[in-house]
């Protein structure tokens, strides 16, 4: 505390007798350390004692950053000491503070607590501030202020999720792992980072079936997968449908899908997903397409091109007869999935104003009975059929012959009726739609587990 006498109303804290036998004692609320003026000459900060002022009237004032000054005049008395405390209002700006996602618990200047976000018209002392952004599994945030008085601030946080980790096991070890198709550098056993989403997990190994799960990966979080694979030829990327009957066709829809009949068909291999832009380019470099649709599947290729792409791969194109009992299996089923229709089974036109394709096996429900994704929807898929009429249907019908060549599937372009297992496309060999892709089949004894091209 600085002692004051009043001939050393300028000279600072330094001994001096006190020509009258008075003290004023000047405090400062809420806080001490405000500079202190008497009668407009400066004398110290508070709390400050000063002696040996003359009786009478004094003019007190109290500044300090952040407040507003306040200021009084008071009478110092004949002898004796007075004390006198003066309030200085508190300088305060308005700060609203918001983040996505809300309910973050907000800081201030390290460490006092303001409350979880949303904070509305939050009362803040005029200066530089600190705020700091806390939620869990997300990466904290801060930013410095400047608050003035009357000052309205609106502040977003936009939070990003903390790295999460995926950790891959497989049966056996050293095992190739896909995500969502793409091949990745590590083999198992892996610890992956990877963002908030859901994934696809494939793990292949030669002389072993390729084995897969769908796994949810939260903000900050580990998922597992341990897969165990079993032996086997069957190649990667493929699917085997075994040998046997299966019902084809139908006697109630469209003219061309008559009549039902059994048909038996030899084992093959079948792509479980349709080829995508990725894979597409491995053989045709002049391929394009845009950012981010690597495992898209390929559109706008003729049958010329899909065939030629099957042939480099040493794949061929599947017959009709072999798409649909991939796609139907052995129950007589009209999609893939079931009797029923389900809309939230398949990239199909809902209405929508700008429908499109999506990547391959986004509708993991929509599997087929042998689990190959989007028979129903997507892109419509060459075969190597010609479109002719099915044995014992006598129509005559002029497209019919070795014209036209069939697709199956539907595409995201059409509705539910196109989505069945049954319907039957035709176009020329050398068209092509933003609609047209395809998948490979192979022979089961002309093909080994060697590489699909992209898987």
């Amino acid at each position: 505390m600085c002692v004051l006498g009043a001939a050393a109303l300028l000279a600072g804290c330094k001994n001096a007798d006190p020509v009258f036998d008075t003290e004023l004692v000047v405090e400062s609320a809420p806080t001490p350390g405000a500079s202190v003026s008497l009668n407009n000459q400066p004398y110290g900060v508070t709390p400050l004692r000063v002696r040996g002022l003359p009786p009478g009237p004094v003019f007190v004032e109290v500044t300090l950053e952040g407040f507003k000054r306040a200021y009084e005049t008071y009478t110092v008395p004949d002898k004796g000491s007075k004390t006198v405390t003066l309030t200085m209002p508190q300088l305060v700006g308005e700060v609203t503070i918001e983040s996505e996602p809300p309910n973050a618990t907000v800081y201030l200047d390290q460490g006092t607590p303001l409350g979880v976000t949303p904070l509305k018209a939050l009362k803040l002392p005029e200066g530089v501030h600190t705020i700091e952004v806390h939620r869990d599994k997300y990466e904290p945030m801060s930013e410095t202020i400047e608050v003035k008085a009357d000052y309205k601030y609106t502040k977003l946080f936009t939070l990003k999720a903390r790295g999460s980790r995926l950790e891959v096991f497989s049966t056996p070890t050293s095992a190739a792992i896909y995500l969502n198709n793409a091949l990745q550098a590590e083999k198992t056993p892996a610890r992956i980072p990877v963002n908030t989403g859901t994934y696809t997990v494939g793990v292949y190994k030669a002389g072993y079936i390729m084995g897969e799960e769908v796994v949810t990966v939260g903000p900050a979080a580990d998922a597992t997968v341990n897969l165990i694979l079993k032996e086997g030829a069957v190649p990667q990327g493929m699917v085997l449908i075994p040998a046997g009957d299966f019902i084809m066709g139908t006697d109630d829809k469209s003219p061309d899908e008559r009549p039902k009949r059994t048909v038996f068909v030899e084992s093959f291999y079948i792509d479980k997903y349709e080829v995508t832009n990725v894979e597409y380019k491995e053989f045709f470099a002049t391929h394009t397409y845009p950012k981010g649709q690597d495992e898209y599947p390929v559109t706008g290729v003729t049958w010329e091109q899909a065939t030629e792409f099957a042939q480099l791969a040493k794949r061929r194109l599947p017959t009709e007869i072999e798409w649909e009992k991939a796609a139907r299996g052995t129950d007589e089923r009209e999609y893939p999935w079931s009797n029923a229709w389900d809309p939230g089974l398949v990239n199909f036109n809902d209405g929508g104003l700008n429908p499109r394709a999506l990547p391959v096996g986004k509708f993991r429900g929509g599997a087929s009975p042998y689990g190959c994704l989007d028979m129903a929807g997507n892109v419509y898929e060459w075969t190597s059929s010609w479109y002719a009429a099915y044995p014992g249907n006598t129509e005559i019908v002029k497209e019919y012959g070795q014209v036209f060549r069939v697709l199956r599937g539907g595409s995201f372009k059409t509705g539910s009726f196109e989505a069945r297992c049954i319907t039957r496309r035709y176009d020329l060999m050398t068209n092509k739609r933003d609609d047209y892709g395809f998948r490979c089949a192979a022979d089961v004894e002309s093909v080994s587990p060697a590489k699909v091209p992209g898987k």
